[in-house]
């Protein structure tokens, strides 16, 4: 990664506070996967040994009973595998494992706004309508492997269940920093669509594993999920005194507890109506795009982040002023279902959720935002627990909204207001609402961009002052800033070259496969050794671009970039086979690559004919040239003779000489034509040229 000049100063400016302390790597022995259903005789996970009986205050909620870890093998059926067990954690020393718990849970008089949870009055303290309704559940514990590496952070999602799965959002825009700081990150089902949904649901991805799991008590409850506040609360308390983080349990500082989007929306009433009922068992509440308005006399500190695709619903009603406890942030130009979080679970979806979409479909334009909300959830997750340590409050950021609920827009439509990342200050696409959630994302066109961005300077120097004002605001942490300068300055923006398609950053990339969005995909999988493949999708880009700027050079470029994408998929490959990236990640992205290939691969042939004489006798010299992106079979014919030349390369031209026997040359045409082989397909192109009679005297 290319290093700023500030980055120096950047890293000396984190604090990550570090435990360090010896690990056993051992596992407790456990039965089958089967005897981890609810059955009599399943084992219950018992603190790290050798420490003290915590001190439990179980007056809100008890600590469940806990069974696991349950074996998980991707690829091995006779074990089964944690549904959406991630790629991601194996390359950088987490672990991953799968709890089930139980336990019984109140039903509450609490509600819920639909949706994402908007509600612009917060929810009282709710009373118990019955006691006693038994469940079984699940979660999911990525932490680090080295005991000594943990940072004393614990996040706890409450997972989204709107797509009718389990939807890891959080985890998905943000394992990056959890997984860089030391944080352990802690999945919980709470709600029963997706264990029940009969196609996506955990008991049709696999019946033996998650058989038992029930949220309905025995089908007393079946909609509303009312003992989903119980269900993530006693969660919560396992996570801190069951023993599922084994010897690191000892060691917790900090527990956030997370929600996105309709997740955010039970949480903060979980926050607000259920939490309140006693002492908290979560020091903190994250609320992404989402969430009722909060009480102000909470005991734990709120954040919210939303995206500007909120500012087309009723958020504006739920958003209320930064207090000591409470911090809300706007970002300006980024949506609601993002890039990020969609790209970075494509192999674990294709894997075990293959019915599900990989594309948008809105008539208003291409969708997800390439604006980096990410890095501002970052920052806020890490401003919140400092907040919750150490009482030092996160910094505030401008609102997104007028005082009369509207949202200013600059000529090309994009937001005046908020809270602004670099690429929104300098910016190269419009980013806004619509699309339901998805939002739209349209880059400018070769001309904006040019008239914009005339050099690389006009377009560097501006986005480097805007990622170090992002930096110093709090809003972006140091790491990703340098990761959004180093971004900016592989880009070809400021070039005078035109992107379009099969190079241009836009909607995704079954629909509209490019460079750029390949690019995207291996930077999410954060890969060791993976900067060599983000370069060589940088490379495929800019030869593209080029091929696409001038019309003379297109073949011989894109010919360039289908030699430097079939490397990255042999890098791809490499990279399986060393164990730095999984079956799944290295099988899509020789996938997606090859998908270029295919597309930028054609069969073009430029013919030239010259009738002369030499001496007394005319002839005919012709010259065919591959001005195709592939190699390829040139055939020529004319009245005179033929020739062929095999294996014609690009750029390449094949020249002969025909006699026409005697001094007169009859009007007449030749053809060329160069057949190519393209992903097993036959390709053809054929030019044809007149040339007029001809006397020798």
């Amino acid at each position: 990664m290319h290093r700023s000049p500030f980055a120096v100063e950047w890293r000396q400016r984190r604090r990550i506070r570090r435990r360090r302390s010896a690990f056993s790597d051992a596992r407790r022995a456990i039965a089958a996967v089967a005897a981890f259903a609810v059955a009599a005789g399943a084992l219950v996970v018992a603190p790290a040994a050798g420490a003290a009986e915590p001190a439990v205050d179980e007056s809100l909620f008890p600590v469940p009973d806990v069974r696991g870890p349950i074996p998980s093998a991707v690829g091995d059926p006779a074990v089964g595998h944690t549904f959406m067990s991630s790629d991601l954690v194996g390359h950088h020393d987490y672990t991953e494992t799968e709890f089930l718990y139980s336990g019984t849970a109140n039903r509450y008089n609490a509600t819920v706004a639909g949706g994402i949870g908007s509600r612009a009055t917060p929810s009282p303290t709710a009373d118990i309508v019955s006691s006693g309704h038994p469940y079984t559940t699940r979660m999911v514990v990525r932490r680090p492997a080295n005991a000594g590496d943990f940072n004393g952070t614990v996040i706890v999602e409450w997972l989204n269940a709107t797509s009718g799965y389990d939807v890891e959002a959080m985890w998905y825009r943000t394992h990056d920093q959890i997984m860089r700081e030391g944080a352990v990150w802690v999945g919980i089902t709470a709600q029963s669509v997706t264990i029940t949904n009969p196609t996506l649901g955990l008991k049709q991805f696999d019946p033996v594993r998650y058989g038992g799991l029930d949220l309905t008590a025995g089908g007393q409850f079946t909609s509303g999920d009312p003992l989903s506040y119980d269900v993530y609360g006693q969660g919560i308390q396992a996570v801190r005194h069951a023993g599922v983080l084994g010897d690191i349990e000892d060691e917790i500082q900090t527990v956030v507890s997370a929600g996105v989007s309709q997740s955010a929306g039970r949480l903060s009433v979980f926050t607000n109506a259920i939490q309140t009922r006693g002492e908290p068992v979560a020091d903190a509440a994250l609320l992404f795009i989402g969430g009722e308005k909060m009480r102000d006399d909470l005991p734990i500190p709120v954040f919210k982040v939303y995206s500007e695709s909120e500012s087309a619903t009723a958020v504006f009603n739920t958003l209320q002023p930064d207090t000591d406890g409470m911090r809300t942030w706007h970002v300006t130009g980024t949506t609601h279902s993002d890039w990020q979080s969609m790209i970075v679970r494509y192999p674990e979806l294709i894997r075990d959720q293959p019915t599900a979409a990989l594309v948008d479909t809105c008539a208003q334009g291409p969708t997800r935002s390439r604006i980096p909300e990410r890095y501002t959830w970052a920052a806020a997750t890490a401003h919140l627990v400092t907040w919750a340590r150490d009482g030092v409050a996160p910094p505030t950021a401008p609102p997104l909204f007028t005082p009369q609920g509207t949202v200013e827009r600059d000529a090309y439509g994009n937001a005046l207001g908020g809270l602004r990342l670099a690429p929104v200050e300098v910016p190269i696409a419009k980013a806004a609402a619509g699309c339901g959630l998805n939002g739209i994302y349209v880059p400018f066109d070769t001309a904006t961009l040019n008239s914009l961005y005339p050099d690389r300077g006009s377009y560097l120097e501006p986005f480097f002052a805007a990622v170090e004002q992002n930096v110093a605001a709090g809003y972006v942490l140091p790491a990703d800033g340098e990761e959004m300068w180093a971004n900016a300055q592989s880009s070809i923006i400021g070039r005078g070259l035109t992107c379009e398609e099969l190079c241009m950053n836009v909607s995704q990339f079954p629909a509209f496969p490019s460079t750029q969005s390949l690019r995207d995909q291996v930077a999410s999988f954060s890969l060791p050794g993976g900067a060599q493949l983000v370069e060589l999708a940088d490379r495929a880009t800019l030869s593209i671009a080029k091929g696409q700027t001038d019309a003379a050079t297109k073949g011989k470029e894109y010919a360039k970039a289908i030699s430097v994408l079939s490397h990255f998929q042999e890098l791809a490959a490499r990279a399986q086979r060393e164990g730095r990236a999984t079956a799944g990640q290295s099988e899509l992205l020789g996938d997606f690559a090859g998908v270029l290939i295919t597309r930028l691969s054609y069969a073009d042939v430029e013919l030239a004919v010259e009738s002369r004489c030499t001496g007394p006798q005319a002839r005919l010299t012709v010259t065919a040239e591959n001005t195709g992106s592939v190699e390829g079979r040139i055939d020529i014919t004319s009245p005179h003779g033929s020739t062929s030349a095999n294996d014609a390369r690009v750029d390449k031209a094949v020249k002969e000489t025909f006699s026409a026997g005697t001094r007169q040359l009859a009007a007449g045409s030749v053809e060329a034509t160069i057949t190519a082989v393209v992903d097993g397909a036959t390709v053809i192109d054929t030019a044809t040229v007149p040339y007029e009679a001809l006397s020798c005297g």
